[in-house]
C-alpha cells in the first residue's frame, strides 16, 4: 500500500494528522462527485476512530485520536454530529475554508 500525504500539514500538525487529513480529504473529494454525505451546505466523511484503525493499521489509537484533535484544534477540521441514533457515536469531518485551501495548495503542488 502507498500513502501520500500533505507534507505542509505533517511539518505543522505531524505525520499521524497528515495521513489523517489525506483520507479524510479524499473520501469527501468522492462524497462531492456522488452528491453523498451532504448537510449544512458542506460535504462530510463519517468514519468512527475504529474504522480510522482498519484502514491505516500502522496508526495507533492514540495516533488517530491525538491527529484530529490536532487539526480540530488548528482550525483545519470541523467535527459534527450527523449521526441518525443517540447511541452511535460516528464522527462527521469536514474541512474548513482555511483546511480546503491548505489541502488544495498540495494538490497544485503535486501536479504542477
Amino acid at each position: 500500500m502507498i500513502q501520500k500525504f500533505n507534507t505542509g500539514i505533517a511539518r505543522r500538525y505531524g505525520i499521524s494528522a497528515a495521513l489523517l487529513a489525506e483520507a479524510i480529504w479524499t473520501e469527501i473529494k468522492e462524497n462531492e462527485f456522488h452528491g453523498r454525505c451532504q448537510y449544512g451546505g458542506e460535504t462530510w466523511m463519517c468514519c468512527s476512530r475504529k474504522m480510522f484503525l482498519i484502514r491505516m493499521p500502522y496508526l495507533t489509537k492514540y495516533m488517530v485520536s491525538t491527529g484530529l484533535a490536532r487539526l480540530k484544534r488548528a482550525g483545519v477540521l470541523i467535527k459534527g454530529e450527523w449521526n441518525k441514533g443517540q447511541s452511535d457515536r460516528t464522527g462527521w469531518y469536514t474541512f474548513t475554508s482555511y483546511g480546503r485551501k491548505v489541502m488544495e495548495e498540495s494538490e497544485d503542488e503535486d501536479y504542477a
